[in-house]
């Protein structure tokens, strides 16, 4: 708007300005002359103007053409390969090869010189597999500066994921040697130095890590601690002295590094210096008790007797009073001195609830070596195998038996310490419950061990007297599918009988007589279509027998019953446990029974009794125990 009101005022103030000119203008020639108005010639001439202007314009617009045709045609070909790139990485980010391919070469055709057009390239072959095109990549922007970093790292993770531990520290040295700053450089050599055992240049680059703020303080004096006591460790037998210093620095640094102190003492022991050793040894003791230190201690001056070495150990164990090391410590060294009154005495605290396993161990010597109870003692060494287990160095779930600064898992520095490991051998109650089922020392419906025993041993007492009755497995079988059938054979033997009966549904319940009984619902009863299979039938030996049993089979239950060579008698513990069983039947609420379909009898299967078995002729006792329902506990 405001654009043509200025546009206006400029028209209306030329078209003012020209009414304000007069004049004429005289021009002669040499045929004659004209005499125009100045109006009329300034007329003319801005029109000659704009009408120059107009072919300039035209003739310009001409010579630009391919030109401008060319750029146009490059500005669509950059914006083709800007959405190429852009495809491609989100390609790589949802980690579609196919598709980051795909743009990588769009990208190539569209976009050739571009840096990110190499590192869309190189990611996706990297993404696809391909680690020889890859490589070729990464080392392709080596050439260039705005581009080496990224290749450096590139070529830094696939070494590492090739285990090329040498390749990729160089690759780290070199990033780190371009920009000290980047962390990933920093660290990754660090790592790399430390996974080669190379710890003097390990402490070179935790140096540029600690100045450049890729590690804390902390972090960095404990990392730095480690590192003198590995290398003082690798040193302590070539050059004494110079793991001395070492020791001695990673002890003042991380007071409580046991085995920086370990070193350091046991050097100083042996340069006959035992005032600086027990200084460093009871410093790190106050902070971490360990069995290294006492007995680092203990030995601190050579040619010491026994009983010097326990009081040495009494009075490093005065600085932690109550802690179980300086016990442990003051006990050992009590059975090295044969001391056996001190040590039950230091042992005494740590034998109440659940000892460890030193404890048991060292409990197991004083009893062999004090009183001679080799009861005692193998009470103290059946106690150990179950007992909790004594700190240890664990590094990733691995326990080892002396400390190293590297875990032998991850290779992480530090990665060791003194804890209690994984109590894997202590096995659950439900474990143990599980393990006795497995045995068929229980049953599943709650059977104790004990009374599974019991029962067990009574049933093999009564089969080795033929003159007492074999427990009878009473089972109540109604079969809900036609296909599931089941081969019920018994046997003499209670023990084949009880396998047998085991792979019976899961609806078997068992009783505390040794009664097994297998009811389905009655509702399932009124849906069975077909018959049960018939295998292995053997005719019942006498009438009433069938009838009683025909008579049964009409409420769809099968009772299987197994006599014994003898009379028929119950003695007082089984009749006792049969009654109780039935009491508690009986006393369970009577459901109403729904109208049942009519079936076709089922037939009956009964082992066949021995040659002098007298019969079933105690009917009273077949009822009693055929209206016994099943129970589950």
């Amino acid at each position: 708007m405001f654009r043509i009101f200025f546009y206006i005022l400029i028209i209306a103030g030329v078209s003012y300005g020209l009414s304000l000119i007069e004049g004429d203008i005289t021009i002669q020639w040499a045929g004659g002359e004209i005499q125009p108005s100045l109006r009329a010639v300034l007329l003319a001439f801005l029109g000659v103007f704009l009408v120059l202007m107009i072919v300039w314009t035209l003739f310009r617009m001409v010579l630009s053409t391919p030109e401008a045709f060319s750029r146009y045609l490059s500005v669509k070909k950059k914006k083709k390969g800007i959405e190429a790139l852009s495809s491609g990485l989100i390609a790589l980010g949802a980690g579609d090869d196919i598709m980051a391919q795909r743009h990588a070469m769009q990208a190539k055709k569209t976009l050739p010189n571009d840096p990110m057009t190499l590192m869309l390239r190189a990611q996706a072959a990297e993404l696809k597999g391909d680690i020889l095109q890859a490589t070729k990549l990464y080392e392709s922007m080596l050439a260039a500066s705005d581009t080496e970093l990224f290749g450096l790292r590139g070529l830094y993770l696939l070494a590492l994921q090739q285990n090329e531990i040498e390749a990729a520290a160089q690759y780290a040295a070199r990033a780190v040697q371009r920009r000290p700053d980047l962390s990933w450089a920093v660290l990754g050599l660090f790592d790399l130095q430390c996974k080669k055992h190379a710890w003097r240049a390990a402490l070179e680059t935790l140096k540029i890590a600690s100045t450049k703020r890729h590690v804390n303080n902390k972090t960095a004096k404990r990392q730095r601690a480690v590192l003198l006591t590995a290398l003082a460790q690798e040193l302590e037998d070539s050059d004494m002295d110079e793991a001395l210093k070492l020791a001695t620095e990673a002890s003042r640094l991380a007071p409580a590094l046991i085995p920086a102190s370990v070193v350091a003492g046991r050097i100083y022991a042996s340069k006959g210096q035992m005032s600086p050793a027990l200084k460093v040894l009871r410093k790190c003791w106050k902070l971490a008790p360990h069995p290294d230190l006492a007995v680092v201690s203990a030995f601190a001056r050579p040619g010491d007797s026994v009983r010097d070495r326990l009081e040495r150990i009494k009075s490093l164990a005065r600085l932690t009073p109550g802690h179980k090391e300086a016990a442990l410590a003051v006990a050992t060294a009590a059975i090295e001195a044969q001391d056996w009154a001190s040590a039950r005495e230091a042992l005494g605290p740590l034998t109440r609830g659940r000892p460890t396993q030193r404890v048991c161990t060292l409990m197991a010597r004083i009893e062999a070596a004090d009183d001679g109870d080799i009861g005692s003692v193998q009470e103290w060494l059946a106690r150990g195998i179950h007992a909790m287990p004594d700190p240890q160095w664990v590094a990733d779930g691995v326990v080892a038996d002396e400390w190293a600064p590297l875990s032998p898992i991850s290779q992480k520095l530090d990665g060791f310490e003194w804890k209690v490991p994984p109590e894997d051998d202590i096995i659950s109650e439900e474990t143990h419950t599980l393990k006795k089922l497995l045995a068929g020392l229980v049953t599943a419906e709650g059977l104790t061990a004990q009374r599974a025993l019991e029962v067990s041993a009574k049933a093999e007492d009564d089969q080795s007297d033929s003159s007492d009755m074999v427990l009878v497995p009473v089972v109540k079988v109604t079969k809900t599918d036609a296909s599931s059938n089941t081969h019920l054979a018994e046997k003499k033997d209670e023990k084949t009988s009880d396998d047998s009966l085991a792979n019976v549904k899961e609806d078997a319940e068992v009783s505390d007589v040794g009664t097994v009984a297998v009811a389905s619902d009655i509702n399932q009863k009124t849906d069975i279509e077909s018959e049960p299979e018939v295998v292995d039938a053997e005719e019942v030996s006498s009438e009433a027998d069938k009838s009683e049993l025909t008579e049964k089979e009409a409420n769809n239950e099968v009772t299987v019953i197994s006599a014994s060579d003898g009379k028929q008698t119950e003695d007082k513990e089984t009749a006792a446990a049969k009654q109780a069983v039935e009491q508690d039947v009986l006393d369970e609420p009577a459901k109403p029974k729904p109208k049942r379909r009519r079936r076709k009898r089922t037939k009956i299967f009964v082992a066949p009794p021995a040659p002098d078995d007298p019969g079933t002729e105690e009917i009273d006792d077949l009822e009693t125990v055929d209206r016994v329902r099943p129970v589950r506990f």
